[in-house]
């Protein structure tokens, strides 16, 4: 034995890579802190669409901060593209009472839900390349042609059918509609037109709103765990232990972008049954290998490679260089003003300029006198 002392301080290894998240409720911190959930619900909307470090540090917080935010951008949704509606609704209310003045609206009675028109049919109120308002009880429109009009609302013998801008097409039986207002019969002319289409778009909205609230966010979620369940497969071959909450964070966040894009080719009339999900496949891939791939917590060497390995500051601030465009996106929905060329140029600025801010410090650091040796 010796009375020499002994080295009690425990061996330092080097930092490893973390490891990819095993589960939803992840708490590891990522380097250099993170974002409040205030922070974090701002920073999804701009973030998400170009930052690997936003989705490889998401990936390591609880999944309940990703669900929140994808109900938050939800109502959102659901709430322009109400608003979307409620002005078409009264832009129909208004040519309804300019037609009632000039005498050109029939008078409308319904009874036990059956519709009877005044005057010869069909009566094609409105007919334009995008809006389409027929009263019609013969038969002869069944249905708007989708296809071809963005707007319209038909009355049929039984129905009303209401197509919305946003594309939602519902056919409302007159008995329902008589219901939610308990008259019958009810009749329309130029004294109570005003009064029934007011009742009519509140009644109708608040239907529209709910609607929509599930179809943005129980439908979608429902649809994204499915989808996220296939990447979960490929991912845990790819990376054993990797669990399903990093999986499904990245799908809700991927979601984005997607929609994003999907926005910016409506603007050109340009669209099609399934564009959505070839939007999100290939961009929830990008985000998934974003999440999972090791980041070291600062570059190993000067190089460009190691910079977009490193793991970076969120710089929440970025997100205020968007506000523009989101400003812009919203009021498109609700206006439908249809300025594409207003729309995509506004995006390829920010796009410029979240890339100028983000590379910024890339640019600086190679731009630097090398130091003297």
């Amino acid at each position: 034995m010796t009375n020499e002392p002994r080295d009690l301080t425990p061996p330092v290894t080097p930092a490893a890579a973390s490891p990819p998240p095993s589960g939803p409720a992840s708490n590891q911190t990522p380097p250099g802190g993170c974002l409040s959930e205030l922070g974090w619900l701002a920073a999804g909307w701009v973030l998400s669409c170009f930052s690997p470090t936003f989705y490889y540090r998401a990936a390591r917080r609880r999944v309940g901060g990703a669900i929140l935010f994808f109900v938050v951008f939800g109502l959102v949704m659901t709430s322009l593209q109400t608003l979307g509606l409620i002005r078409g609704l009264v832009q129909a209310g208004l040519e309804i009472r300019r037609a009632f003045e000039a005498g050109d609206f029939p008078e409308i009675t319904i009874s036990g839900g059956v519709a009877e028109v005044s005057g010869p049919q069909p009566r094609v109120l409105i007919d334009d390349p995008s809006v389409l308002v027929v009263l019609d009880t013969t038969g002869q429109y069944t249905e708007i042609d989708r296809r071809r009009y963005t707007q319209g609302f038909l009355l049929t013998r039984t129905t009303l059918i209401v197509l919305s801008q946003q594309g939602q097409y519902q056919e409302i039986p007159l008995s329902d509609l008589q219901a939610a207002l308990g008259t019958d019969p009810i009749v329309i002319n130029g004294d109570t037109a005003t009064n029934y289409w007011t009742i009519f778009a509140a009644i109708f909205s608040v239907i529209a709103w709910v609607f929509l609230a599930v179809w943005n966010i129980l439908v979608r979620i429902a649809y994204l765990a499915v989808i996220a369940l296939v990447f979960w497969g490929v991912a845990a071959l790819i990376r054993p232990g990797t669990g399903f909450g990093p999986v499904l964070v990245a799908g809700l966040y991927a979601l984005i972008p997607a929609e994003y894009a999907r926005f910016l080719l409506s603007e050109v009339r340009f669209g099609f049954v399934g564009l959505f999900t070839i939007l999100l496949l290939p961009l929830w891939a990008a985000a998934l290998a974003a999440a999972l791939i090791p980041r070291t917590p600062a570059p190993a060497s000067d190089s460009t490679a190691d910079y977009f390995r490193a793991d970076h500051p969120l710089r929440f601030w970025r997100v205020l260089i968007a506000l523009p465009l989101l400003a812009d996106f919203a009021l498109e929905i609700v206006f439908d003003w249809k300025l594409w060329y207003v729309t995509w140029g506004l995006a390829f600025l920010t796009l410029i300029a979240l890339l100028a801010a983000s590379l910024w410090p890339l640019v600086m650091k190679k731009s630097a006198p090398a130091p003297m040796g």
